[in-house]
């Protein structure tokens, strides 16, 4: 192909550019083509036109340099003379793949001072005006010939780049040109063959179209790339031979946030950009010296996919390559961070879906999620904070990066408006973005602790469910103040979305647990997942041959209630004595119902007899409690209660079951609601022949006075209990204890009832205490004969039940009731008092 230099550059551009360099520096300068035709000169010394060139002696020693310039060039070596007139004068070629396209010259100049005596001898011999001429002589600049040299090398290789670019143009459309006559043959041919080929005609004419597309399409691009490397979508510099960086451009600086004026050398600006010491000694120079090794060999090296670090704190994925033309090391830097950063969240996108379907807790999928987003954006300090079931308070879920004690203090912070940017979000529902924690309002409260931790900015997004229910927050902090761009407000979102994933999957996850292992009508351990937890417990016990005791007790009369009141009835019944269980038990202990009405309790670390006290305290709560049915009627409970302990005999859950079952069984037979002991035989009370069970409340027997009726109601369970007790045959140590305990509430009742009708104004007050002064006396004496008698106990009994109660508070009571208000305060139990319960 035939070219020319002019058919390969903007002459006008690189004229302009010559220009601007001769006014710059006042150097001439002359362009000629490959048939030595100027194309663009300039700052041709005065010296030269109007004495040089104006005589002929002196003219000929022109030309005669002109010549020798001409016919020593040689390709990429300049060539300098000194004119005899006394000038400097510079040629070099411009070569593109061999082939001469022009010269550059530089010229009339001088490397040293004029020798003004030998330029004064020069006027006297040519005749010119002396004066005149030795002014113009002073007029030509003195340039070192170093300088010269490096200025023709970087014209010379600005136009040789130029040139090479303008001939893959011009190539390009000399294949165009040659594709459309192509065309136009083809088009030709086609027109003349026959129906028969048609088809195959239409085949050859989509893939010629598909092709000029593609043509195109390569046009469109190539058109977009920039001749002058600043419009370049790339960040492109250059440094010299001893590393010292000469040249950024503007896509450089756009994406890295660096001037020239900031960096001095290649190893200062690999230190700013690849901060991490071993990352930047062991990968990056490691490149380095491969791709330096890589071009003394003339082979090419694999480019470099790396993160840098803008002056932003900004990471930045590219794809660093490297070249040297002329002792000139040129880098690459293609932007590559969008296609990166979808690739990389994609992944982790999979990794956390992984570790979600693995089971992983949802503590390590949080962290891995928060970890990796400040792997990918060092600058970013993240955390996830659940909340809690009531939706009222967050809790720390994944903060790694945040100071234990900020962390500390924030966790169950309460959600709501104004507070902070996390609780905010939640109650809003919605993204807050606070870019500066010291001058908003929302972090008032909060500001001392953000600034201790170094914390500037708070972006917070709350995470919901499909529903919109919130789950929790996520948060992206900085140490300094920032404003989040487009790609952030993305990354919040999806980090969002996938933390939600967890959230949920995990909350389903504990609630299928929960659903496998508990009961659905009670909320306590199913059969199964009780027999699971006993057998764990049992072998621990057996293992650190610690006590272990295990109790079984079932709803006396719970057949009765469903029949008479309703199973809706028998159901809250069931979730009453589970209530129980949970207020009365210790956590450690481990209680399931494993039947219908029948629960069992593992004990652990306790013995024999602190499981018998625990039994008689659960059954105790339970008989004081009172229910509601459907028809707001009154309703007491009884548990009958078998107890086992671990021992060498019976140690495995078979045999402890079987063997509280058993005293179970022994329980109910005995009377019902008692606890029995496996295998125990205790000495009793004799046998008492009652014509009564139970004693029952009735608002009938209500005085009107709040506190006295409270105590009478007490008074009425404690008989019930002491009834149970005796036909239980407990041992008489602890009938008395019981006996004993009842008379302190009796005792305590009488005197806060004194004071009452005292304050009421009743007349009879004074009979009133006499008659409780009797009944205190009999009952004092029936107890200390039960000491030495204990068949005395039917006596006591009776006189509690028919004088102390029927009789006394039943009858002799109701004389006072009239004097009474209900719930009034001034009938209220004085101060030095108490009640009966």
């Amino acid at each position: 192909m035939d070219y020319r230099f002019t058919d390969l550059v903007d002459i006008d551009a690189f004229r302009d550019m010559l220009t601007s360099f001769y006014e710059a520096t006042g150097i001439m300068h002359g362009l000629a083509d490959a048939d030595n035709s100027i194309i663009s000169a300039a700052g041709w010394q005065k010296a030269c036109v109007d004495f040089h060139r104006a005589h002929s002696c002196s003219q000929a020693s022109c030309l005669e340099s002109n010549r020798y310039l001409e016919k020593s060039l040689v390709d990429g070596v300049y060539i300098g003379v000194a004119c005899n007139n006394g000038l400097m004068d510079y040629a070099t070629p411009i070569t593109v793949e061999g082939k001469s396209i022009g010269t550059l010259y530089f010229g009339q100049l001088l490397h040293e001072p004029p020798d003004m005596a030998y330029f004064a001898r020069q006027a006297e011999t040519y005749g010119y005006d002396k004066e005149a001429y030795l002014a113009a002589i002073a007029e030509v600049p003195i340039i070192s010939k170093q300088q010269v040299e490096k200025t023709m090398m970087f014209f010379v290789q600005m136009a040789q780049m130029l040139a090479k670019s303008g001939l893959t143009r011009l190539r390009q459309q000399e294949a165009e040109r040659r594709l459309a006559e192509l065309n136009r043959n083809l088009q030709q041919s086609i027109e003349q063959r026959t129906a028969e080929l048609v088809r195959k005609n239409n085949e050859l004419q989509a893939k010629i179209q598909a092709h000029k597309l593609t043509e195109q399409a390569l046009q469109i691009s190539q058109v977009r790339l920039q001749t002058i490397l600043d419009s370049s979508a790339i960040g492109i510099a250059w440094s010299d031979v001893h590393g010292h960086l000469e040249y950024v451009n503007k896509r450089f600086t756009e994406l890295f946030g660096y001037t020239l004026n900031d960096l001095s050398t290649i190893d200062n600006w690999f230190q700013l950009a690849f901060p991490e010491a071993s990352y930047r000694n062991n990968v990056v120079e490691n490149w380095l010296w491969q791709a330096k090794m890589a071009n003394e060999e003339g082979t090419k090296i694999t480019p470099l996919e790396t993160t840098i670090i803008a002056k932003d704190a900004k990471a930045h994925r590219v794809i660093l390559t490297i070249s040297w033309e002329d002792e000139r090391c040129l880098m690459s830097y293609n932007d590559i961070s969008e296609r990166w950063l979808a690739e990389r969240r994609d992944s982790l996108r999979s990794a956390i879906l992984e570790l979600i379907a693995r089971g992983e807790a949802l503590s390590e999928v949080l962290s891995a999620l928060v970890r990796s987003i400040e792997a990918e954006q060092p600058d970013m300090l993240c955390s996830i904070l659940l909340l809690d079931e009531q939706g009222k308070h967050l809790h720390t879920g994944a903060a790694p990066s945040l100071p234990d004690f900020y962390n500390q203090a924030i966790d169950g912070a309460a959600i709501g408006e104004g507070v902070g940017s996390c609780g905010t979000a939640a109650v809003r529902k919605q993204r807050v973005i606070v870019s500066n924690i010291k001058t908003h309002p929302f972090w008032q409260d909060y500001k001392g602790l953000a600034e201790q931790a170094g914390l500037a900015s708070c972006w917070s997004e709350p995470i919901l469910t499909m529903k919109g229910r919130v789950l929790g927050t996520f948060a992206i902090y900085h140490r300094v103040p920032t404003e989040p761009d487009k790609k952030a407000l993305q990354l919040i979102s999806q980090v969002a979305n996938l933390a939600s994933i967890a959230i949920e999957h995990h909350n389903a996850r504990v609630e299928l647990e929960r659903q496998a292992h508990t009961d659905f009508l009670t909320g306590v351990a199913n059969r199964r997942y009780f027999m699971e937890l006993a057998e764990a417990e049992l072998s621990r016990s057996l293992r650190y041959n610690t006590p272990m005791s295990l109790l079984i007790f079932d709803i006396d009369h719970f057949k009765s209630v469903n029949d008479n009141f309703g199973h809706k009835t028998g159901d809250l019944v069931l979730q009453a004595i589970s209530a129980e269980l949970k207020q009365v038990l210790r956590e450690v202990d481990i209680f399931g119902r494993i039947g219908g009405e029948e629960f069992a309790i593992v004990m652990p670390d306790t013995g024999l007899e602190s499981a018998r006290f625990a039994a008689e305290r659960l059954r105790q709560a339970v008989a004081r409690a009172e229910l509601l049915t459907d028809t707001e009627e009154r309703l007491h409970i009884t548990i009958s209660l078998g107890l086992v302990a671990l021992s060498t005999e019976i140690n495995d859950i078979k045999s402890l079951l079987k063997a509280a079952d058993e005293a179970l069984y022994v329980a109910k037979n005995s009377g019902r609601n008692l606890v029995k002991v496996f295998g125990e035989k205790l000495p009793v009370a004799p046998p008492v022949s009652l014509n009564f069970v139970t004693l029952h409340w009735h608002s009938a027997y209500e005085s009107g006075n709040l506190t006295l009726d409270e105590q009478h109601k007490e008074l009425f369970l404690c008989a019930n209990e002491l009834i149970a007790f005796v036909m239980s045959e407990q041992p008489i140590a602890n009938l008395l204890g019981q006996i004993e305990l009842l008379l302190q509430k009796v005792k305590l009742h009488f005197s806060d009832e004194e004071a009452i009708l005292t304050s009421a104004g009743y007349p009879a007050t004074a009979n009133h205490a006499m008659l409780h002064k009797h009944l205190l006396a009999s009952t004092e004496e029936l107890f200390q004969r039960i000491k030495s008698e204990p068949a005395a106990i039917t006596e006591l009994l009776h006189f509690l039940i028919y004088e102390l109660i029927a009789s006394h508070m039943l009858k002799q009571d109701r004389e006072f009731f009239p004097f009474l208000t209900t719930g009034c305060a001034e009938y209220a139990i004085p101060a030095h008092s108490s009640t009966a319960s």
